[in-house]
């Protein structure tokens, strides 16, 4: 926790853990968190016109070969070409993986970047560099670069929307989590992490009058310590704001899925046409992403670790890329139906790609010169293909798009300039992308 004010010991006092702190309702992410949260969103600078309210990041950690689903090549060698087939899509002359079936009906809503490029091969640097728009430094044994990831720089610039916490990271997403998060910003900024109604709510053996007794503790070591805080405000109104979210039903009430209707959750691959759940946690936490961006968080990551197939690579995508096409495209088509999908971005991306050439073990190894993203709404250009890889998807061809590139889009997107600088406590301001601008082919 990042407190500015107050001895040690004043700090101490505030230094419960997250079980501790959960069990009084005051949990990190909702309770001693989020009224420093809310302070430092209050004073946040305001936003310009915006296109995107919100970002749902599928991230597919360990890197998606780009050759299997985006930007196939069917001409190529067998050891390049692989086991898949290309199949058409909804726009003319696109084609996409035969794992893709869903994925290739709404081509027409999407635009599929197939020109993303860097230079970091290593599943930490290349995600940090992905994630948060910066070339990470020089490796010194440390995974944290330092710097904040886009979720936090949304949350740090925009504040709460209807109550929620603006940046919620879903589980599955913890091996990206470990070296990336709020960086230089506020610690406040950065995500919630969490599934379920509970981590939003009070325990159920809670009582009110246990948790008004918690809140009056509060309140006894705020005023021993001071209740004077940057910026002239006081702990009192963020407090009260903390407690107005844990004990609201909207938040709580965002995380239950199973409130959809059954072909709601079909669609996204939870369950069968019989209700029976299906494997895979993919479709559900995609359809929580959508609950929760419809009730106002700002930037939700969905993460899911299991795409790193330096061996057996087929029999893996047959499994994992049939889930990704359920829950991408359901995703894409309930957020139109809702009139979302126009102020709601929604990225498919992950570290790097993979290898041209499939290797020994009948895999394919980490490629970062070349691979592809998806996107759709939220000021993104419908029915886009953007750059192209060379004939055997080693290098690109035309319309290379850099980590920096992408994160000032996605900040643009949202009303960011993505030329703010941040200044933090040493009065040094900080920019939040380097030299890069907006790809003005991606936006509408």
């Amino acid at each position: 926790m990042n407190v500015s004010s107050g001895c040690r010991d004043y700090q101490r006092t505030l230094a419960f853990s997250r079980r501790q702190a959960l069990q009084a309702g005051l949990a990190g992410g909702v309770g001693l968190s989020l009224p420093q949260l809310l302070r430092s969103q209050a004073l946040a600078a305001g936003g310009s016109s915006v296109k995107a309210k919100s970002v749902i990041m599928l991230w597919l950690q360990g890197g998606v070969s780009h050759h299997d689903t985006f930007d196939m090549k069917p001409d190529a060698a067998d050891e390049v070409r692989g086991e898949l087939t290309p199949i058409p899509t909804s726009m003319p002359g696109v084609f996409v993986s035969e794992l893709l079936p869903q994925t290739a009906k709404i081509m027409d809503k999407i635009a599929v970047v197939r020109s993303m490029t860097h230079n970091e091969a290593a599943h930490q640097r290349g995600a940090i560099y992905m994630m948060e728009g910066r070339r990470p430094p020089v490796s010194t044994g440390v995974l944290h670069s330092g710097n904040p990831e886009m979720g936090a720089i949304i949350a740090q610039e925009l504040g709460m929307r209807n109550g929620m916490p603006p940046f919620v990271s879903n589980p599955g997403n913890d091996f990206t989590s470990r070296f990336t998060g709020s960086g230089y910003l506020p610690q406040a900024s950065g995500p919630f992490k969490g599934t379920n109604a509970s981590t939003l709510s009070m325990p159920n053996n809670f009582s009110a009058d246990r948790f008004q007794s918690r809140l009056s503790l509060r309140n006894a070591i705020e005023n021993q310590g001071g209740k004077a805080i940057p910026g002239g405000q006081t702990w009192d109104r963020f407090s009260e704001q903390a407690v107005d979210i844990i004990n609201s039903a909207r938040a709580a009430e965002a995380f239950d899925y199973l409130r959809e209707s059954p072909e709601t959750l079909q669609a996204y691959g939870v369950q069968d046409a019989s209700g029976k759940k299906q494997p895979g946690e993919l479709g559900r936490l995609s359809l929580t992403a959508r609950r929760l961006v419809e009730a106002g968080v700002r930037f939700v990551t969905v993460g899911r670790q299991s795409w790193d197939h330096h061996t057996t690579i087929f029999p893996q995508l047959q499994t994992r890329v049939p889930r990704l096409d359920l829950a991408f495209s359901a995703l894409v088509n309930d957020l139109e139906q809702r009139g979302m999908l126009d102020e709601t971005l929604v990225v498919v991306g992950s570290e790097f790609g993979r290898t041209p050439k499939i290797n020994s073990g009948a895999g394919r190894d980490h490629w970062p010169r070349a691979f592809s993203i998806a996107l759709a709404g939220g000021g993104i250009q419908r029915g886009l293909v953007l750059g192209s890889s060379d004939k055997i998807g080693s290098d690109v061809a035309e319309h290379p798009v850099s980590p920096e590139e992408l994160l000032a889009t996605i900040l643009h997107l949202v009303g960011i300039d993505p030329r703010t600088r941040f200044t933090g406590e040493d009065s040094r301001p900080l920019p939040y992308v380097d030299d890069a601008r907006p790809v003005s082919a991606l936006l509408a």
